[in-house]
């Protein structure tokens, strides 16, 4: 479901705050949403979803929120999904059960740097952070390379008090050409990004020293 930008976010070992502990389902197959596998899915990002602090809410206009398990906004969810959801708490990283699908990494990390070049790959698109839907988005000039963050594995990523190690590079799959709300479908992109990027845009972190990210913490790499 589409995400909300913050101004401060903190950070634990295994990411955001509040990132991944709902998993929205289809109530009668009881298959997870796979919204860049399966057409059955493509309507997901058109709902909305935001951590209140000490849980999730959810809304099918970006309006109104409800709790995951208000019937009413469920019925609202279902007319534009077009499948009854189910929202259901993952258990922990790690446990057998219920658990989320990406647990490969915590954190991901795009640069305009990389956005702009892929603009200059794929004119004509909309290049938009949330094509992508990173954790983090970082202001950084271009470069040599047209994606400087690759150049980031192994390496800390120091942001204000926390310290990210960048792991592996972030495949991309058919997510990235759905239409949201304000972003046209887009089925070329991905073909420039196999084309152009081996298929990886952006990149994965672990959290090296928890604490508190906020919107213009200057950002170092050692």
């Amino acid at each position: 479901m589409g995400g909300e930008r913050l101004e401060r976010a903190p950070l634990g070992a295994a990411g955001v705050e509040g990132d991944r502990i709902w998993g929205l389902l289809d109530g009668s197959t009881g298959r997870i949403a796979s919204p860049g596998r399966e057409k059955h899915f493509i309507e997901v990002p058109r709902g909305h979803a935001r951590f209140t602090g000490d849980g999730v809410a959810v809304s099918s206009d970006g309006a109104r929120w409800a709790a995951p398990d208000d019937p009413r906004m469920l019925r609202e969810l279902a007319g534009v999904f077009g499948f009854n959801p189910v929202l259901k708490p993952f258990g922990p990283f790690g446990a057998e059960g219920f658990r989320p699908r990406y647990e490969h990494a915590p954190i991901h990390v795009i640069t305009t740097a990389g956005m702009r070049s892929l603009e200059r790959d794929h004119p004509g698109s909309v290049i938009e952070e949330r094509r992508f839907r990173p954790n983090l988005v970082v202001d950084w000039p271009d470069e040599a390379e047209a994606m400087p963050e690759q150049g980031w594995i192994g390496r800390e990523i120091r942001i204000g008090e926390v310290v990210l190690r960048g792991s592996r590079p972030c495949g991309r799959c058919g997510f990235i050409t759905i239409e949201q709300e304000g972003i046209p479908l887009d089925i070329e992109i991905l073909r420039t990004v196999v084309k152009r990027y081996e298929r990886n845009f952006g990149i994965y972190c672990d959290v090296v020293v928890p604490g508190e990210i906020r919107a213009g913490d200057r950002v170092s790499l050692s």
